[in-house]
């Protein structure tokens, strides 16, 4: 009885010749290797798992919160940092709540081409507007293709879909005319639609961060009930996920309370980079005029004072160099004296 032949073993390099002519080469995959600095270390290593790291380049992320824990503030300092390396910042306001002026104060530079403001009636000419953009930008060689591009759209929640805001013959709607279908209209929407942004975020090597709120689920009783609107797929599509509480400052002054600022709670409730649930805080501090200003240094002692890489010969107090200080006294000498990298050097032993 005649036995079946085997079939003859073929070499590793014959395989991979015919892999080749198949499909053709293996995709380049070389992760993400540069980042926007938050200008705030602690927050860097939360995000991205390195001190000198931050918003990841040619990725996709959320930041959300309750009303004023310093979603726009926060997006307004990185906006900042990403002109300072030589980029280009965006805005996509659905919201109608930006306050230029303010962002001046903060250091943004609100002129074209270093600054990029639109405010789109719907869900779908805001993303479409940001991917036109960075397509300019990044065909126009004006910028060096290793600058960041950053894209802050605020917010989901405020965002229309087009369905919503014009029938089917790009009339208009009236507000009479809604139904209770247009409520989940949004998270079909952003389902459809994040998946070709994250792919132009890699495409343009640019960073798109979404704000979006906090909503509390009703009846919850075991678990998480904190929800956001847009659905689930903002959540599943974003390489990081950045979670703001808030704890307010109030001082004694002129014999009241005032409020003065706010602790910002940061939690990365997810990261593609690290480790998630990865917290820090940063303290934010209202000016003369009324204008928040986040106070980096004090927030950086604070964390080494809990970390015991600063001593504290007593409470609310800072021994260095041989001498006392206040936290406020110690935080405003290492600014004047730009021993701020000192700093950042205790916090990375």
């Amino acid at each position: 009885m005649a036995t079946a032949k085997s079939p003859t073993s073929g070499s590793v390099a014959d395989l991979c010749a015919d892999l080749d002519s198949a499909i053709g080469k293996n995709h380049d995959n070389p992760g993400v290797t540069q980042f926007i600095d938050t200008g705030f270390e602690p927050l860097n290593e939360a995000i991205s798992g390195q001190y000198d790291g931050g918003l990841p380049y040619g990725r996709m992320g959320e930041m959300l919160g309750e009303s004023s824990s310093g979603k726009t503030a926060l997006a307004t300092q990185w906006m900042v940092q990403t002109q300072k390396l030589g980029g280009i910042a965006g805005f996509v306001d659905w919201e109608r709540t930006f306050a230029e002026d303010l962002a001046v104060e903060l250091g943004l530079n609100t002129k074209r081409p270093h600054w990029i403001y639109a405010k789109p009636k719907t869900w779908e000419e805001g993303n479409t507007f940001a991917v036109k953009a960075c397509q300019a930008i990044r065909r126009s060689k004006a910028i060096p293709d290793s600058a960041p591009i950053l894209f802050v759209f605020d917010s989901i929640a405020s965002a229309i879909p087009q369905s919503v805001r014009f029938d089917a013959k790009g009339v208009e709607r009236d507000i009479d005319s809604y139904t209770m279908n247009d409520t989940s209209a949004l998270a079909r929407v952003t389902s459809t639609t994040l998946k070709t942004m994250a792919q132009y975020c890699e495409e343009y090597n640019a960073t798109f961060l979404y704000l979006n709120q906090i909503r509390l689920k009703i009846g919850v009783v075991f678990g998480d009930p904190r929800t956001s609107p847009g659905g689930k797929a903002m959540e599943y599509y974003s390489t990081f996920r950045i979670m703001l509480g808030r704890t307010k400052i109030m001082q004694q002054v002129a014999g009241e309370k005032e409020f003065v600022g706010q602790n910002i709670d940061i939690q990365v409730t997810k990261s593609k980079l690290t480790k998630p649930f990865k917290e820090t805080q940063i303290r934010m501090s209202y000016d003369d005029i009324g204008i928040a200003r986040f106070d980096t240094t004090y927030s950086l002692a604070e964390i080494l004072l809990k970390d015991k890489k600063l001593v504290s010969p007593r409470n609310g107090y800072i021994e260095w160099e041989g001498k006392q200080y206040s936290k406020r006294a110690f935080a405003d000498m290492i600014e004047a004296a730009g021993k701020v990298p000192e700093l950042n050097a205790l916090l990375r032993k």
